[in-house]
């Protein structure tokens, strides 16, 4: 006879195979959504590309040539629908200003006065829309079509972001959860004291660089960061297939720091976090994005981003959407959005943070944000927005010279691209300005 004890645990070991079970399903269930999206990608269109590059050379580009990359990335990568699915297009009334594009900005990086008609009159920004109180005070069209779908480059690591606070608010993942509960591939490599607010805020250690001297990230096939752009499409795969996947790279590749050390800018986080989205959620990253984002923010098209043959997609920078819908995704953090995707507890998350942290020796912030935006109160770092003011205004930046900057309070959102056709610095102009254009008087 069974007794008691025998009786409770054989119903734990069943309810324990039930559990096993249902979870092996949801996972193969998400690698069939994945299969089945790889297998409808929207492949190059090789009669439509009117440049021709080399990749990964191309990354490095300054060319006019670029703009029209920048411009049309679809004809040239494999990319996947981030669909509006049948949501209603909100429509951008105008209240146009006379004087914005006439004013005077300066910050002491740039070093000079300039205004947004000289900007654009320079074409040293392909598009720009400025958004007050939920209407268009300002939008012109330089160097791209306003039907264009733009690539972002790493605006797209907000979305990330964004996805993880949704997932948070809802209770299915906590910030101080280690990235192994949910990846536990990396277990038994260091990567357990590693949590999602380290990968949130890019001190997770993680040596995977994508910063390092002579570009050798992009140009070596032997770093990590280069590997990582080839998983993801951006670069050729390798003739011979993927011996590895992402994941055995990152394990391989190990640890360089501590977590929480340094502020240590690198893509590799954002497509982590993506990762562990998808597991939490068994649903592909792109169908995320559309549920959770851009079937809520009145979108005038579908977004597209990037997709490799092994499932994984342009989380970290190759998202491609208009201008317009960029500024709709930003308006969808103030009180002007119909629908607010950042909740409360979101917008609170957005503003706590670590300067000691974001100015950390030889980080991010202290190489780049701290001179970009020195006296202009450059607080930290956190949940994938470059930069958090003092003010509580927010904005993240594009590797071409694009930007989103957010400011809940002040119901503005400036949202541009850019490509680097001539210099660097030349193409980033805006981006080193747009805090000073923020801070006009008409915005307070």
């Amino acid at each position: 006879m069974i007794n008691y004890l025998q009786k409770y645990s054989l119903l734990f070991v069943t309810l324990g195979m039930i559990y096993g079970c249902k979870k092996e399903t949801k996972n193969q269930l998400l690698k069939d959504k994945i299969e089945s999206a790889i297998n409808s990608r929207q492949m190059p269109d090789t009669t439509k590309q009117l440049v021709s590059f080399e990749s990964p050379d191309w990354i490095t580009l300054i060319s006019p040539d670029i703009t029209e990359l920048n411009r049309h990335f679809e004809y040239y990568l494999p990319t996947v629908r981030i669909s509006k699915r049948d949501s209603k297009t909100k429509k951008l009334e105008k209240n146009l200003s006379e004087t914005l594009g006439q004013e005077l900005l300066t910050s002491i990086f740039s070093k000079k006065e300039t205004t947004l008609e000289n900007i654009c009159a320079r074409k040293a920004i392909n598009g720009v829309i400025v958004l007050h109180k939920g209407k268009i005070v300002y939008e012109r069209y330089p160097d791209m079509d306003p039907n264009d779908r733009h690539i972002t480059a790493s605006i797209a690591k907000s979305f990330v972001g964004t996805i993880i606070a949704t997932l948070a608010d809802q209770g299915l993942l906590h910030e101080q959860d280690s990235v192994t509960k949910y990846l536990p591939e990396l277990g038994g490599a260091g990567f357990e004291g590693i949590t999602i607010e380290h990968l949130l805020r890019m001190a997770s250690g993680i040596n995977c660089r994508e910063h390092l001297p002579d570009m050798e990230a992009i140009t070596n096939p032997e770093s990590c960061f280069y590997q990582l752009l080839e998983h993801t499409g951006l670069f050729p795969e390798p003739n011979a297939g993927f011996q590895k996947d992402f994941l055995q790279v990152i394990k391989e590749f190990g640890i360089a720091e501590p977590p929480g050390k340094t502020y240590d800018y690198t893509g590799a986080n954002s497509v982590l976090l993506a990762m562990i989205a998808e597991r939490i959620s068994y649903t592909p990253y792109h169908e995320l994005v559309s549920s959770m984002i851009w079937s809520r923010i009145g979108a005038e098209q579908d977004a597209l981003i990037t997709m490799a043959s092994t499932g994984i997609s342009g989380s970290y920078g190759p998202m491609m959407m208009t201008l317009r819908d960029m500024a709709r995704y930003g308006l969808a953090f103030t009180e002007d959005a119909e629908i607010k995707i950042a909740s409360d507890r979101y917008l609170q998350e957005i503003r706590k943070g670590d300067n000691e942290l974001f100015l950390s020796k030889g980080g991010f912030g202290d190489l780049v944000w701290s001179h970009h935006y020195e006296n202009q109160g450059a607080m930290f770092q956190s949940y994938h927005w470059d930069v958090v003011f003092e003010d509580g205004d927010f904005i993240k930046h594009g590797v071409g010279g694009q930007a989103l900057y957010i400011s809940p309070e002040k119901r503005l959102v400036i949202a541009f691209n850019s490509s680097p056709k001539t210099t660097i610095e030349e193409n980033h102009s805006l981006q080193y300005l747009v805090r000073s254009l923020a801070l006009l008087e008409q915005f307070q």
